[in-house]
């Protein structure tokens, strides 16, 4: 099993490209936290513990080995009973009890998604819990999500754990978007200059635009994680921010650090205002990229992520702030 890592703010994407060939499916989010959780409190036996996820969960979430190794299971309920996660895992429980609202986005989307991109696999969908580990799980052909990272900003475990920006974005509204990105950023990873922002902002604002255009009921705001105070303070000030952007000659300067300040999560950008919220340049991408599509309309999502000429992406979205 090849193991792959990708990043989207704090948040850790596990991706691993498993061997099963198996047609999935993708009818209904398959509750593989409910399974566990009844597993680990006794309420099922082993036989009916039986889920082809368990061989990720085990090996690349929890670190505990495959599910064939010897004493496998008797680490996994050791792992949850320790009080303070298996109190996480019970709120995590009763948070989701019911998730129709999320299943009915997710499916509604997809739906959207695998018109665009035929030629992707359908993943067969699932929810775990990671104990604040991985948020999006990503394999040939299942799509997990953590949802024990998104009990809301006001959850009192996180304020131990997590910063208030980062807490910020840990809410049931980001589940559904983060299941998106995980899956397009597993299928279309970035090709170009790690450390030159021009290059990282306009694969990052490719991603929110379809955020966009399969979830088209959101606000604007949710396609960059932003509030809309702070998305209205950046759409204020993006003549003066972009100039300051473009002055400093930072699009273009390979420089991994100040690209980086662009685009993390924190309680504001580097190089900017310290009013400012953090990863401004997720803002100005998404921009750009809606300033392209505005003038190639014709475009499809598919051409969109195969466009990997960034300094004549730019030119042609004729972005002007």
């Amino acid at each position: 099993m090849v193991k792959k890592l990708l990043f989207l703010g704090c948040y850790l994407f596990s991706v691993a490209c498993s061997a099963q060939n198996e047609d999935l499916g993708a009818q209904s989010i398959h509750r593989f936290d409910k399974s566990l959780y009844h597993y680990i409190q006794e309420k099922n036996d082993d036989a009916s513990f039986q889920d082809p996820f368990l061989a990720i969960y085990g090996d690349n979430i929890l670190n505990l080995g495959k599910p064939d190794s010897l004493g496998f299971k008797e680490r996994l309920k050791t792992y949850f009973s320790e009080p303070t996660l298996l109190q996480l895992y019970k709120d995590e429980q009763e948070k989701f009890a019911d998730i129709a609202y999320i299943q009915e986005e997710l499916l509604g989307a997809f739906a959207i998604l695998m018109k665009e991109f035929p030629q992707i696999q359908q993943p067969k969908f699932y929810m775990h819990v990671s104990g604040l580990n991985q948020s999006v799980v990503v394999s040939e052909d299942v799509l997990s999500i953590s949802a024990d990272k998104y009990m809301g900003a006001d959850y009192p475990l996180y304020q131990s754990f997590f910063h208030d920006y980062q807490r910020k974005l840990m809410k049931p509204e980001n589940i559904v978007p983060d299941y998106i990105l995980g899956f397009m950023m597993a299928n279309f990873p970035f090709k170009g200059r790690e450390d030159v922002l021009l290059d990282r902002m306009i694969y990052e604002g490719k991603l929110r635009y379809i955020l966009s255009r399969v979830i088209p009921q959101r606000e604007v705001w949710d396609y960059v994680s932003y509030d809309k105070e702070e998305y209205l303070w950046c759409s204020n000030k993006q003549s003066q921010l972009w100039k300051t952007i473009v002055g400093s000659k930072h699009l273009n300067t390979p420089n991994y650090l100040l690209t980086s300040q662009y685009l993390k999560q924190a309680p504001y950008t580097s190089f900017l205002s310290t009013e400012s919220p953090g990863r401004v340049g997720i803002w100005f991408a998404y921009q750009i990229v809606m300033s392209y599509m505005k003038q190639h309309p014709q475009t499809s999502l598919l051409q969109l992520m195969q466009l990997e000429d960034y300094p004549q992406f730019l030119k042609d979205a004729k972005y002007k702030p």
